[in-house]
């Protein structure tokens, strides 16, 4: 989630589809802001997701079409995480993610964090969501985003903020490892603008650090580094 997109993604109509394991999120964009959650505190209430308004099927994958009123920041954190639960369940996610950190020495959690943020990077491409395009005759002209599943986001080779926090905090969920889902804001006054994953280490390794993997940023030397933000809001993967 770039601010642009975040800033849609508050908007006042959603519409989420998911596409081959993933979720799309289609909204209408109203300029909401959202509403301040606090700063930092660690967000466990969990919401239900959207009803689903229609399901299309082609080329072996499934779309589910969302739709809801209002779209807060729970809300979409819960679609983030039940495509976490799932794909921690895909036995393709375990084999890879073992591969993954295979030259790791055992229990070495800061190493497994290191080597799925250097896989991830350069595997998967950063790309943005479906640019705004005229929503069938009578629709408007909206912008649609799109939730991919881990594997999906492997095999695509791109997604954006959300596609990819889901794939690292699936992979180290799947090495042992407790994620977390950091959501950001530029100021107090602006609504949720950046969402990226974060590794609780085990207390043998690094004595419990909490270290970032924000695998957008550009360059690949950025492990454990963060943008500065005004208000964050940590949820569990």
């Amino acid at each position: 989630m770039n601010p642009d997109r975040l800033a849609k993604l508050s908007a006042l109509a959603g519409l989420g589809l998911a596409i081959a394991g993933g979720i799309m999120l289609y909204r209408q964009k109203r300029g909401l802001a959202g509403a301040p959650l606090g700063r930092g505190r660690l967000v466990t209430q969990r919401v239900p997701q959207a009803a689903i308004a229609n399901t299309y099927a082609s080329h072996g994958m499934k779309t589910e079409l969302r739709t809801d009123r209002d779209l807060p920041i729970e809300q979409r954190l819960a679609t983030i995480q039940d495509l976490v639960h799932k794909s921690v369940q895909d036995p393709k996610m375990r084999k890879l993610a073992l591969e993954i950190t295979s030259q790791c020495p055992e229990r070495d959690g800061l190493c497994e964090a290191k080597a799925i943020y250097h896989a991830v990077k350069q595997r998967v491409r950063y790309t943005g969501d479906i640019a705004p395009i005229k929503q069938g005759r009578n629709g408007g002209v909206e912008g649609i985003d799109l939730y991919q599943s881990a594997w999906r986001t492997w095999e695509f080779r791109g997604g954006d903020c959300d596609d990819q926090s889901i794939l690292v905090a699936t992979l180290l969920a799947l090495n042992g490892i407790e994620p977390r889902l950091r959501v950001t804001a530029e100021s107090l006054a602006t609504d949720w603008g950046h969402i990226y994953p974060g590794a609780l280490l085990p207390k043998h390794a690094s004595n419990g650090k909490f270290v970032t993997l924000d695998t957008t940023l550009p360059g690949n030397n950025k492990f454990g580094v963060e943008v500065p933000y005004a208000k964050n809001l940590d949820f569990p993967a």
